[in-house]
C-alpha cells in the first residue's frame, strides 16, 4: 500500500505557501501533468468502449471545464458551460497549457478570495431541462473541482489499463481514500 500513497514533490510550490484547499488541487494538476508524459496522442484519444464510453482526452477536457467554470466565474459559476469537441479533448499539449494557467490562477488568489461567495448554478434534473442557483465559497467550488477531477481520474486510469498504458499507481485515489490507506 505505501507505493499507493508516496510523496511527490507538487512542482517547486512548498506546502507551507498555500492553504490546504489551493495546494490539493496543485496536487491534482501535477497529478494531471505527470499521466499526460506517460500518454502519447493516440492513447489520449482512444474510445475503450464499452467499458469506458468517453476518451482520456474527454475526460480531461470534462475536468477541465469543472474548474474553467470557477475560473472564469464572476459572482456565478456556471457549470453547464461545457467545451464538448474543443481541442483540450485531443491535445495533450492544450491540456497541459491549461492546466499552467488554472495553476498560475491558484497560486495567485488570496485566503481572502478563497472565502468570497459566489453562487453556483449546475443543472439537476437527467429527465428535464432545470438547473438550480444556490450559494456558496470559491473555496468550496475549488474543492468540488479538484474532487471531480480526482473522480474523473480513476475513469482515465481505468481506460490506461484497458490500453496496457501504465499509469502512477496513487492517480485517481481520493484524498479521504488515501488517508485510510495511511491507517492501514
Amino acid at each position: 500500500m505505501q507505493s499507493v500513497l508516496k510523496k511527490r514533490q507538487v512542482r517547486d510550490f512548498p506546502a507551507a505557501t498555500y492553504t490546504p484547499t489551493v495546494q490539493g488541487c496543485l496536487e491534482v494538476f501535477a497529478q494531471a501533468s505527470r499521466c499526460l508524459q506517460m500518454l502519447d496522442d493516440d492513447a489520449y484519444q482512444a474510445s475503450m468502449k464499452p467499458v469506458v464510453n468517453s476518451s482520456i482526452g474527454e475526460h480531461f477536457r470534462h475536468w477541465l471545464d469543472v474548474f474553467n467554470a470557477v475560473y472564469q466565474a464572476g459572482i456565478v459559476i456556471d457549470y453547464n458551460q461545457r467545451r464538448r469537441g474543443h481541442r483540450v479533448e485531443t491535445s495533450r499539449s492544450v491540456a497541459l497549457v491549461e492546466i499552467d494557467e488554472l495553476t498560475n490562477w491558484l497560486t495567485g488568489l488570496s485566503e481572502k478570495e478563497l472565502k468570497k461567495n459566489v453562487n453556483v448554478l449546475t443543472g439537476v434534473s437527467v429527465l428535464h431541462t432545470q438547473a438550480c442557483l444556490m450559494s456558496s465559497t470559491l473555496e468550496r467550488e475549488i474543492t468540488f473541482a479538484a474532487l471531480h477531477a480526482n473522480h474523473h481520474f480513476a475513469m482515465v486510469k481505468v481506460a490506461a489499463s484497458l490500453m496496457n498504458k501504465s499509469i502512477d499507481e496513487d492517480f485517481g485515489i481520493a484524498p479521504a481514500t488515501a488517508t485510510f490507506l495511511r491507517g492501514q
